[in-house]
């Protein structure tokens, strides 16, 4: 078969790469899909677990009832709410990790020994409400998901036992529990004391509702990620598990200590811990496969450049068989890394990709030395992705560095090339 001219060769191979964006988007599809069965997997073993945790309270809520006339001479009861948040609020923590499975799919669990005290400085409350018909009081406490209460649960304040109801009458808080009690109006200053056994899944969180919030975590996760709207004052984290204190106070939110009618929304301010699995091979896997048509790009310049030099040409046909098997690579790599670690798992697919190129080029070329070309710019090319992969917040330094050199190198190996000649020339030599 003769051959097309150089500026032929050129179009179909750019429409070759063009080509192997469908297959490329298909394998970007494949691993969203199996990212999305994972958290399916996840959502099935929160259902019989518990999810994520947010923990406020305690806040004490008081309400009254007053007979009120309108315009049109009708009477009718006006209700008000008051809400009060601790003087101090402290928390200690205790987390147990546990990993539960659903197929190949993990998801990490959690038990936790949860100990909160303090106090409520009611002066300004009892001053109030001294000459006033007090409707109702109660202390409330929020809990996301009530199913990972583990044992029942009782609040002492001031000494005096009170038993928790599920459920909540105030719109602060979205689930959790609550308690009626009669205000100590001889005692300013109220004391709490309540301990729980508390599940969840990754996330555990808590509202800095004291004036002054201390909260202390301890864990033999060696894995955490701190977030949320405060990073702990000291932590430490170590092969055995990790240590977190946190201090907040009141001038570090956007609500008040109390108030009344006006509804504030604090769950903004949470804070806390994530347990994180070691590896998101999903992630990993996704921004590797981000690279794919700069390596299929880089690999096809490679070949077109020993077209050049060396005069042997091969068919456009077998241009897509090698962008096939680069792309190939990716599919292996989501495979091979749910089951073991990502970097073994590139390892693995990148050894095999570059192998099955080098064997197929040398076949094509009859040549251990272009196959040998061939497979070290491979390697340099798989070798730098992974750098990059590794060096997140550098990607586009590396990267933009890692063009320029070869745009340089590009120039400075064809700089004494015509390429009038090359383009007005029909390569003479066929494929053997």
């Amino acid at each position: 078969m003769k051959k097309n001219s150089v500026a032929l060769r050129i179009l179909l191979i750019a429409a070759i790469i063009i080509l192997l964006l469908i297959p490329l988007l298909m394998i970007q599809s494949l691993i969203t899909d199996r990212q999305q069965y994972r958290f399916e997997a996840i959502h099935e073993i929160s259902k019989s677990w518990a999810g994520a945790q947010t923990i406020a309270g305690p806040m004490i809520t008081v309400t009254t009832k007053k007979e009120k006339e309108n315009k049109e001479g009708k009477k009718y009861f006006a209700t008000r709410s008051y809400h009060y948040l601790p003087e101090d609020l402290k928390m200690d923590v205790e987390i147990i990790p546990e990993k539960r499975y659903k197929g190949i799919y993990e998801a990490m669990l959690y038990k936790s020994k949860i100990k909160i005290s303090g106090n409520f400085n009611l002066k300004k409350l009892i001053e109030q409400f001294a000459d006033k018909k007090i409707e109702q009081s109660y202390i409330s406490f929020n809990i996301s998901d009530l199913r990972g209460m583990q044992k029942n649960v009782r609040l002492q304040l001031n000494g005096k036992n009170y038993n928790l109801i599920s459920g909540l009458k105030n719109k602060i808080f979205k689930s959790g529990f609550y308690s009626d009690f009669e205000l100590n109006t001889e005692n300013v200053l109220q004391n709490f004391n309540i301990e729980m056994e508390l599940n969840g899944m990754e996330n555990l969180d808590f509202i800095p509702l004291g004036k002054f919030t201390e909260v202390s975590i301890n864990s033999p996760w060696n894995n955490p990620s701190f977030a949320g709207a405060f990073l702990p004052t000291t932590r430490e984290i170590s092969e055995d598990g990790f240590t977190a204190k946190w201090r907040v106070n009141h001038f570090n939110r956007s609500y008040p200590q109390e108030w009344e009618r006006k509804t504030y929304d604090a769950f903004p301010s949470a804070f806390g811990v994530k347990l994180l699995v070691p590896v998101d091979e999903y992630q990993k896997t996704m921004r590797t496969s981000k690279y794919g048509m700069m390596i299929v790009v880089l690999t096809f310049l490679s070949f077109f450049m020993i077209e050049l030099f060396s005069k042997k040409v091969i068919h456009p046909i077998q241009y897509l068989l090698v962008g096939l098997a680069l792309l190939i690579f990716y599919s292996i790599l989501l495979a091979i890394s749910e089951y073991i670690l990502f970097q073994y798992s590139y390892l693995i697919s990148s050894f095999l990709v570059i192998v099955l190129i080098g064997f197929y080029v040398k076949s094509i070329y009859k040549s251990k030395q272009i196959a040998s070309i061939i497979t070290g710019m491979l390697f340099m090319f798989y070798s730098f992705m992974y750098v990059i992969l590794q060096l997140q917040d550098y990607s586009l330094l590396l990267g933009t560095i890692a063009l320029f050199i070869i745009l340089a190198a590009i120039m400075f190996f064809t700089r004494k090339i015509s390429w009038f000649e090359i383009f007005s020339n029909k390569v003479r030599k066929e494929v053997e």
